[in-house]
This record gives structure tokens, sequence and C-alpha cells, in this order.
């Protein structure tokens, strides 16, 4: 295999395809999905090139480490399928031990990864909390249409500045329609005239047939409206009907209003996550 540094859109291309190569060797393996990068990609968090490796098989993509920047913290992700990042192993690993070795340094991993915690702990990380747990649909089981309150309306980000700007920058357009699994007819929002009252984003991605929902929002002024159902149920209907087979969505479980709206919908839980980190203390 050969190892490569690749920058800006070369390695989000490189990551889409690794992902989904994974996606398709295990229908709910792993913990990423290509969309899930190209969410992350509404900001540019990727300050050196040599953050981002990536191993080939000839011209597939099969492994990558990769860091970001998040907030006052850098995250790290091993991508690629199980078999392959344990067929790397410790070259793998020596890049996520030696990168930011004096920084505070998070990663995500499923619960039930044994090899990777254990290779992680090696690394210098540490168990922190559990915040993440995935559910999974079929989209025969998609929930049925919800009728709006009397004055809203679903809307498709149509251009200009975008719902997500004030908290995620006026860069966030811009940086989405880079990313090849973004569709602004799926990019939905709830409005009053020209105010917001909750806004989703639905990724289709037609390779694996997945559909992910990643963001998801309801305005506090609007909480408690039935706003989340409604958006969530039609957001998996256009999934549907682009052509996903299944949905994903991940959550945090402390979060009782997030919990109740997807495990209301149907979605089922299949995994969870763990926060690790390391410190620089814990580096060496």
């Amino acid at each position: 295999m050969e190892r490569r540094a690749l920058v800006g859109l070369d390695y989000l291309d490189a990551a889409t395809t690794l992902l989904q190569q994974a996606r398709l060797a295990h229908p709910t393996d792993g913990l990423w999905e290509a969309a899930d990068l190209q969410w992350w990609w509404r900001e540019d968090r990727h300050e050196d090139p040599a953050e981002q490796q990536v191993w080939f098989d000839g011209d597939l993509p099969v492994a990558a480490v990769a860091f970001g920047r998040w907030g006052s913290a850098w995250g790290v992700d091993v991508l690629g399928r199980a078999d392959v990042t344990a067929m790397l192993g410790q070259e793998l690993w020596e890049v996520v031990t030696e990168r930011h070795r004096g920084d505070l340094v998070d990663m995500l991993l499923r619960e039930d990864d044994e090899i990777g915690i254990a290779a992680a702990r090696a690394a210098g990380f540490a168990a922190e909390e559990t915040p993440l747990r995935t559910g999974w649909m079929s989209a025969t089981d998609c929930p049925a249409p919800i009728d709006l309150p009397e004055g809203l309306a679903f809307r498709s980000y149509a251009g200009g500045r975008h719902w997500m700007a004030p908290r995620n920058g006026d860069q966030v357009a811009a940086r989405l329609a880079e990313t090849s699994l973004y569709r602004p007819d799926l990019d939905l929002a709830i409005v009053h005239g020209d105010e917001v009252a909750a806004y989703a984003l639905f990724w289709p991605d037609l390779v694996t047939g997945v559909g992910l929902v990643e963001p998801m929002r309801v305005e506090d002024a609007h909480a408690g409206r039935g706003l989340g159902r409604a958006l969530l149920a039609e957001g998996l209907r256009r999934l549907a009907a682009a052509g996903c087979a299944r949905f994903k969505v991940s959550f945090d479980p402390s979060n009782t209003a997030a919990a109740r709206l997807y495990l209301g919908a149907g979605f089922l839980p299949v995994s969870r996550s763990r926060l690790f980190r390391r410190t620089a203390s814990r580096s060496g």
C-alpha cells in the first residue's frame, strides 16, 4: 500500500470513497458515513496537509488518519474498513501518536471496537464519556407526513445567506456546495415568512443507499410545536424518493428531546460511541 498526504478536496474525495467502500462492505459497521465528513467540510478544519494521511491500494483509497481543529481541541479519526486498519496496525497508529503530541486530542470510538480502543489506549487516550448513540431505519419504515401548523411551510435552500450561517459562518453555503453529496433540495427549513423556525440537512449517498440526517435544529421560540417530527418525516420521505434504502442518525442520549424525536420516528439504536481524550501529559 502507498501512503499519501492529501489536501483540500483531494482529501475529501479520497475520504468519501474509502468510507463508501467501508459501508458497502458492512451494513452498520464503523462510525462515520462519507456524508459526515462532507458536513464537517462546512468549515476549514485542516490547517496542515500532513494531518491528512491516506493509504491507497493502487488507485483506491482504503484507510486514512485525519486530524481536524474543533474549537480548543484537535479531533482525530481513523477511517476505513476494520480489516484494513488492523492490517496497517502500527504504521497507522504511529501517525495518531506522533501528531499534536503537546495538544488536547479527542477521538470518538464505538464501544464495540475492541481493537481500536486498545490501540487508542496504547497511544495515550483515556475514556471520557459516551456522547453518541447511532440509530438506523429502513426506508420502508419511513414515518407518515405530518401537517405543519397554519402559517408555516417547508422551504429548500435556494441561495442567499444560509439559515445555518449564524451558527456556522457565512462561508457555509459555499463550502457545502463544494461537496459531492450535498443537495439544496434536501437542505430544508420550516419557515414562517422570512423567519426560520427549524432546519435540517438530509444527505443522500446513492453509492451506499444510506441517507444521513445531520444536523437538525428547532429554534427555541418554536420548541414544543412538533416541528422536529414534521421536518424529520418530510426529510426522510425525500431521502427515500431520492433513492436511499436506509437512514442513519447519531445523537447524544442525554439530549432527551433528540432521543425522543429519533426513537419516536422509528430509528432503532444499533451502536454507542465513547469519547477518548489524550492530553499533553498523557502523550509523553
